[in-house]
């Protein structure tokens, strides 16, 4: 798996969409609903929640983690889009998720 460079500093929506870190927390809830996230190993897509899973109950990025670590040499990404923002992360280190493509989301 080849590292892509990090970029540092995050990603600001609006005001009320809130702010995406450099680092993905591991407590980051995978929500799909009117955009979200999906999670792509090696190219394809791995899991995505069901879009009518209520919050509380979406798996965390740590679930993600723990299938990883079995699979350490494979490119894990985290891809969010939303509508004013838009990030992807790769995995490059064991519950390391760093920011490596940021944008402008999809509306």
């Amino acid at each position: 798996m080849k590292k892509l460079k990090p970029i540092q500093g995050g990603i600001s929506g609006c005001l009320n969409c809130g702010y995406t870190g450099s680092i993905l927390p591991m407590r980051t809830r995978l929500y799909n609903s009117f955009g979200g996230y999906m999670i792509i190993k090696d190219g394809e897509l791995f899991f995505m929640e069901n879009v009518k899973t209520e919050y509380e109950d979406c798996k965390t990025l740590i679930y993600i983690e723990n299938r990883a670590k079995l699979q350490p040499e494979s490119d894990w990404r985290v891809i969010l889009d939303l509508p004013l923002r838009s990030a992807e992360y790769q995995r490059q280190d064991k519950s390391k998720w760093v920011l490596i493509k940021r944008g402008n989301g999809f509306a």
